[in-house]
């Protein structure tokens, strides 16, 4: 195929992947309508939340069913890494706030679900799982396997979106019984992941040799040569990581000096009035 047609590569409507997006719509759906007076009497419909859920199956659909997707298996590095970054870091974080905490109440605080949540919903247990599992889906052999299989290539991002909700969990959970982080300890987490993906990064940005030879004997897609493509998705992990982890650490740090601030406050205005009460 010519390097100018590969834009040109078709959406993918295979109907695995369109049946499944749609069985899930379905599902959230029924859960959020027909079926919430049943499983969360008197919580009420939240449409900002189905809308940012709906969002999160579009782009999931975009990810996996658009010509990124032949970009991305067929001919460049850069653009297998927009996907991967893509599920990760916009696609996982959409999710999980578009499911109202009342029915991430009954998804994850049943009898059977609660005890293995509790602990695989763990600040130190999501670290290790999403950064062992990044780092190890990078090994060559490993990608350039899934590259050649279609189906191990899907569940592979199926496995990186479901680390992913994991990741972020403790960094945005809606629900008290399994509660968000505390503020040092999601500072600690955000500063520390980029640092965990250094190794990847480095192994392809700053590599001397095309990394995964299947990208070297792919046609050329915008003028792109292999070592380009290489150094370009090694940018662009270091980017997306640097915006995706860098903006809610700054939001999660002034909201904890804010809080902080005013307990502060509070407490000189409450030793005042007990020094001006005892006088």
């Amino acid at each position: 195929m010519p390097a100018n047609d590969v834009i040109y590569a078709a959406w993918q409507l295979d109907p695995v992947l369109i049946g499944g997006i749609l069985t899930v719509a379905l599902a959230y759906a029924l859960a959020s309508g027909p079926l919430r007076a049943r499983l969360a009497p008197g919580e009420p419909y939240r449409a900002g939340a189905a809308a940012t859920f709906y969002g999160a199956l579009a782009l999931f659909f975009v990810v996996e069913g658009s010509p990124l997707h032949d970009l991305a298996e067929r001919y460049l590095l850069s653009a297998h890494m927009v996907q991967h970054l893509l599920l990760s870091y916009v696609v996982a974080r959409m999710l999980i706030v578009g499911v109202p905490a009342w029915l991430w109440r009954v998804l994850l605080t049943n009898r059977r679900v609660f005890p293995v949540a509790r602990v695989a919903l763990r600040p130190v247990v999501t670290f290790t799982v999403f950064s062992l599992f990044f780092a190890l889906w990078h090994v060559p052999v490993i990608y350039q396997a899934a590259l050649m299989d279609a189906t191990l290539h899907h569940v592979e991002h199926l496995v990186f979106l479901l680390t992913a909700v994991m990741l972020w969990w403790p960094v945005l959970s809606p629900i008290e019984e399994l509660p968000r982080a505390p503020y040092l300890v999601r500072l600690a987490y955000l500063f520390t992941l980029p640092i965990a993906q250094l190794p990847v990064f480095a192994g392809i940005t700053f590599h001397p040799d095309v990394v995964y030879p299947i990208y070297a004997l792919a046609p050329r897609a915008f003028g792109l040569s292999p070592m380009a493509d290489q150094a370009l998705a090694g940018a662009i992990m270091k980017v997306f990581g640097l915006l995706f982890f860098g903006v809610p650490f700054t939001r999660i740090f002034f909201e904890w000096y804010t809080l902080e601030n005013s307990r502060r406050v509070t407490q000189i205005d409450m030793r005042r009035q007990a020094g001006g009460t005892a006088t």
